[in-house]
């Protein structure tokens, strides 16, 4: 017990030691960078004038390669989702910029150039047939696939609307595939639905919150934005009065007699509070501010109140005016006499008052109403700032642990350098109620059963790809909530790391067993790596990591981070309250030595995978696909659950009939 305990010591002051060492170089790295990078910007606009340069970095666009961009993708089914698409295209094209601008590199910064737009370069209707075949839900997929794996045009704005008729049992049926480059739709502040004219309402969108085990592993600061917010609004009420009782220009009368050094003092503190609130104003117009202009702006708030030399010379002399001191003290002392024979009697009993009472805040005067508003809210936001730099302090040695020490073995999905283009394939749809009966026998989340039976497909694609079985595929998991696919959503979400078993101790292909190592390493994961959550969301929200850190030196660590991570995961869940769509699936783009990327889809009373990849791993992504909803089904019977489904589904494009590519 005292070893571990000493051993806990040392890594706590091990963990402290970096983050003090760590902190101070960061500083230093994000001023370098920050100018570093603004300086640059400001050659390349003097050198391309006519480009409009891309001033933000992000770490796709720092992954961004020549021939594996970040290209999103999302595909749509429904019955009536193509009317009026034409026109819906041409009108959101007018109202943004970048989508009539096609999008280069020039040293090594993203710049866009506005070309001559046309909608009929951007929407392309499918053929009637592919490869000499009516397109059905027996070739659907490899159409779509097909499509996926072709580059867009580079010198066209970087996206794409694919309309497709296709038949299914005779009836038919409309899928739309949205391709858009991430950079658009992070400037534009657009999301792939918003290239298709889709109606829905959010009057009864209850919003639910997901049990998806990648989210929510902290609980977000609530004492400290209240408190910070109180502070704020009274240090706002006490200025403005302040300013009323003291400011030369809301009450001119104060310089009609001399003032002495207090008063003088008190404007001098107006001047410098306007002056910083001016060049702060200047400063988000500008990317700076000379120090003529910073004159001129003391100038001027010093003119609007009089404030001078002069000023200054008359306030000293009359504060030090031995009649004016004698006054002074005179004023003083009957001050304090008339408080406290008079004035603290009063204050007492009003102080017992709000004692006393239920409702304090009836007496927002008095020290108990600030005592009762502020000291619980001061202990709690002390418990939060305490939590926050526990973080903080551990994780520097959780996330050099998480990235690098753990799982040594390499476990490359692809063994050979990837092309670039990417090819996508779907599942089946696997009933919901299905998959939460596996839950409730086994103890696990929807989730931790969806992960058992994707770990299913990858050792399928293994057998088939003729790579030895890793003990482990590393993978990088995100949540993404549904509205944030159809809706813009401002909420940013972390990243996790996880291990997916492929190999497990005791028994071989037992998928009982995966499921129970999934379920602990999801645990160890939720519980060690907050940091790397908060991190990579605050990256997402703000781009913390891309300014602090020389993009040279994070390409470098994120391409050898992605090889050791080669598998890119996504969680959708949420409601979809989507007028005439059937179905719908989205892909999230593997960059880097990223070489796979899969979405585990989940729409209202069904789930989906959806498996992404380089054109190299054609055709086992399919087999991937076909494989998933037969894992469910394994995995329910092992445990005895009936697979009665509690709905029979209707076949369509994106439920198709055989295996696809086959």
């Amino acid at each position: 017990m005292v070893d571990i305990g000493v051993s806990s010591m040392m890594n706590l002051g091990l963990s402290f030691a970096l983050t003090i060492f760590l902190v101070p170089l960061l500083f230093i790295s994000y001023l370098v960078v920050t100018w570093t990078r603004r300086s640059w910007i400001r050659f390349i606009k003097w050198k391309y004038p006519n480009y409009v340069v891309v001033e933000e970095n992000s770490i796709r666009s720092i992954l961004d390669q020549g021939r594996n961009h970040g290209i999103c993708t999302l595909l749509v089914q429904g019955r009536s989702i193509v009317n009026g698409v034409r026109n819906h295209l041409a009108h959101l094209a007018s109202t943004r910029r970048y989508l009539r601008s096609a999008l280069f590199t020039r040293w090594g910064v993203y710049v866009w150039k506005e070309l001559e737009y046309s909608v009929d370069s951007h929407l392309v209707n499918s053929p009637c047939s592919f490869r000499g075949r009516p397109i059905t839900d027996n070739n659907i997929q490899d159409y779509i696939s097909d499509v996926t794996s072709k580059f867009l045009p580079r010198r066209l704005p970087p996206w794409q609307v694919h309309v497709v008729n296709c038949f299914v049992r005779g009836e038919e049926r409309q899928i739309c595939l949205v391709r858009a480059h991430h950079l658009l739709l992070r400037q534009e502040h657009l999301t792939l639905a918003d290239f298709l004219p889709l109606k829905y309402s959010t009057d009864n969108w209850t919003c639910q919150e997901s049990d998806s085990p990648f989210t929510n592993l902290y609980a977000e600061p609530t004492a400290l934005p209240r408190l910070r917010q109180m502070l704020i609004e009274s240090f706002s009420n006490y200025w403005n009065d302040f300013l009323y009782n003291n400011d030369p220009v809301e009450r001119p009368e104060i310089l009609k007699k001399r003032i002495g050094v207090s008063q003088c003092v008190k404007i001098a503190m107006i001047v410098l509070v306007c002056t910083l609130k001016e060049l702060t104003r200047q400063c988000r117009k500008s990317e700076g501010l000379k120090f003529m202009e910073l004159l001129s702006i003391v100038q001027r708030e010093s003119s609007k109140r009089n404030f001078n030399p002069r000023l200054i010379l008359e306030s000293i002399t009359k504060s030090f005016n031995p009649i004016d001191i004698l006054y002074s003290c005179v004023a003083l002392s009957w001050y304090i006499t008339i408080t406290s024979c008079l004035r603290t009697p009063l204050l007492l009993v009003r102080e017992l008052q709000a004692l006393k009472s239920r409702h304090k805040h009836y007496y927002p005067d008095t020290l108990t109403y600030m005592l009762f508003c502020y000291l619980p809210l001061t202990f709690q936001a002390i418990r939060e700032v305490m939590s926050i730099s526990w973080i903080a302090v551990t994780a520097p040695k959780i996330i050099v642990e998480e990235l690098f020490l753990k799982h040594p073995q390499s476990n490359k999905l692809q063994t050979i350098s990837p092309c670039g283009r990417k090819v996508v394939a779907w599942s089946e749809e696997v009933d919901v109620e299905l998959v939460r009966k596996i839950a409730n026998v086994t103890g696990a989340t929807e989730t931790e059963v969806l992960l058992a039976a994707t770990v299913d497909t990858l050792k399928e694609y293994f057998r088939h790809s003729a790579v030895n079985v890793p003990d482990d595929v590393l993978a990088t998991v995100k949540f993404v909530s549904q509205r944030a696919v159809f809706l813009r959503n401002h909420e940013a979400r972390g990243i996790l790391c996880l291990a997916l078993p492929t190999r497990t101790p005791l028994f071989h292909d037992d998928l009982v067993e995966i499921l129970q190592v999934i379920q602990r390493n999801v645990q160890e994961a939720r519980s060690r790596q907050s940091a790397i959550y908060a991190i990579t969301a605050a990256e997402t929200s703000c781009g913390l990591i891309s300014s602090c850190v020389p993009a040279i030196v994070l390409k470098l660590l994120l391409n050898q981070l992605s090889r050791r991570y080669s598998l890119c995961l996504t969680h959708v869940d949420g409601d979809l309250p989507v007028e005439g769509v059937d179905g719908a699936i989205y892909w999230r783009p593997p960059q880097g030595n990223c070489n796979m990327s899969m979405t585990l889809h989940k729409r209202g009373n069904g789930v989906r995978l959806g498996i992404m990849g380089d054109a190299l791993i054609g055709p086992q992504h399919f087999i991937m696909a076909r494989t998933f909803p037969q894992s469910v089904q394994n995995l329910a019977s092992i445990l005895g659950v009936s697979r009665e489904s509690s709905r029979s589904p209707s076949p369509n494009a994106l439920n198709p009939m055989t295996s696809p590519g086959y």
